[in-house]
C-alpha cells in the first residue's frame, strides 16, 4: 500500500526562495508589524519586540492566586499495554482511566493579562505625561464597555480552556468603535487599553463573577488570560492599534 509522501521538485534555488517566503511571512511580517504597533504608542522597535517576546514567553506561565473548594472531576490518562494471549499472539490492553476530584484553581497568565495591564498602565501615565490626556479616559471607558459587552455575550465555557471568546471579536469591536468615535489623538491608547482589558473583563473576569457561568466551568485550572482569551487579548491589542 503506498503512503502519502511530500517531494519538493523545484530545485535549491527555488526550494530557498520558499523558506526566505515562509520566514517573511510567518516571521518577519507578524514581528513588524507588532513593532508598528508599538511603536504608535510610544515604544521602539527594539522595544517592542522585546515584548512581544515577553508576551509570547510570558504566555506559558500561569500564576495560581485562588483555589476553589468546588471539586471538579478529572479523568486520569488512559492507560495501554501489550500482552500475549493464549495463542501466543500478541494483544493490546486499554484500561479505562480513572477519575477523580480535585478542588479547582484560579490563575492568571503572565503574557495574556499581566503584560498587557502593565502596558495599559504605562501607555496611560505616557499619555498623560507627553499629552493632554484628561479627554481620553471617557473615550476609554466607552470602548471598553462596548468590547466587554461584546465578549461577555460571545464568551463560552470549554472543556479544555475553560473559558473561550472570538479570536477576532474584540478587535473587531475595538477598531469599529476607535474609528468612528474616538477622536485620532487618543486612537492608539485607547485601542490598546480598551482592546486587551476588555477582552480579559468580558472574557474572564465577568463571567467568573456570574454564578451560572462559574459553575459551568469544569476544568480544574481555570486561567485569566490564558489560551482561551490569549489570543483574543493579543489580536485585540495589536491588530487594532495599526488599524486605528
Amino acid at each position: 500500500m503506498m503512503k502519502p509522501y511530500f517531494q519538493f521538485s523545484g530545485g535549491v534555488v527555488s526550494a530557498l526562495l520558499f523558506m526566505v517566503a515562509l520566514f517573511f511571512l510567518f516571521v518577519f511580517l507578524p514581528v513588524s508589524m507588532v513593532a508598528e504597533a508599538f511603536s504608535k504608542l510610544g515604544l521602539t522597535p527594539a522595544q517592542g519586540v522585546l515584548m512581544l517576546i515577553a508576551i509570547l514567553v510570558g504566555r506559558m506561565v500561569n500564576i495560581p492566586v485562588y483555589t476553589s473548594e468546588r471539586l471538579v472531576v478529572v479523568s486520569g490518562p488512559r492507560l495501554m499495554q501489550f500482552g500475549m494471549d493464549e495463542a501466543g499472539r500478541p494483544v493490546r490492553i486499554e484500561q479505562e482511566p480513572e477519575s477523580e476530584l480535585r478542588k479547582q484553581v484560579f490563575a492568571v497568565n503572565a503574557g495574556g493579562l499581566i503584560l498587557p495591564f502593565l502596558l495599559s498602565v504605562t501607555f496611560l501615565i505616557r499619555q498623560h505625561m507627553v499629552f493632554q490626556a484628561d479627554g481620553v479616559y471617557p473615550w476609554i471607558g466607552f470602548v471598553l464597555i462596548m468590547v466587554a459587552g461584546g465578549c461577555y455575550a460571545m464568551a463560552k465555557p470549554d472543556a479544555l480552556t475553560g473559558m473561550r471568546i472570538p479570536l477576532v471579536l474584540p478587535a473587531l469591536i475595538t477598531f469599529l468603535c476607535v474609528y468612528f468615535f474616538v477622536p485620532e489623538p487618543f486612537r492608539p491608547v485607547a485601542a490598546y487599553v480598551s482592546g486587551t482589558m476588555g477582552a480579559i473583563l468580558g472574557g474572564n473576569l465577568i463571567p467568573l463573577m456570574t454564578r451560572r457561568f462559574r459553575n459551568s466551568v469544569g476544568t480544574p485550572l481555570v486561567v485569566i488570560g490564558g489560551p482561551g482569551t490569549f489570543g483574543g487579548v493579543f489580536v485585540a491589542g495589536i491588530l487594532s492599534v495599526l488599524l486605528a
